[in-house]
């Protein structure tokens, strides 16, 4: 499951309110609608520095995020051995 908060963050500009706003959201989505605004808002995506986009917030580098999720993956296919050999010896 995807959080918001591990989305990229986009700057918007609102021309029929004339202000700028945040959202996060996928790449391959573009925001249509603003929720605060009454009115048909014509949006444009405002280009931003890669500064905006979010950051783990534990500062990891990405070889260590994937040397434990591979830790953890064998930790669960381990388990899931286990508990297939107790399945098939019960049988």
């Amino acid at each position: 499951m995807i959080m918001v908060e591990d989305m990229p963050k986009y700057l918007y500009h609102c021309k029929t309110c004339n202000e700028e706003f945040s959202a996060h959201h996928l790449m391959s989505e573009r925001l249509e609608k603003r929720d605060e605004c009454d009115k048909e808002c014509l949006l444009k995506k405002v280009l931003s520095s890669p500064i905006n986009l979010h950051k783990n917030k534990k500062e990891q580098k990405v070889g260590q995020i994937v040397k434990q999720h591979i830790e953890d993956t064998q930790e669960e296919i381990r388990q899931e051995k286990k508990r297939l050999k107790k399945q098939e010896y019960e049988s």
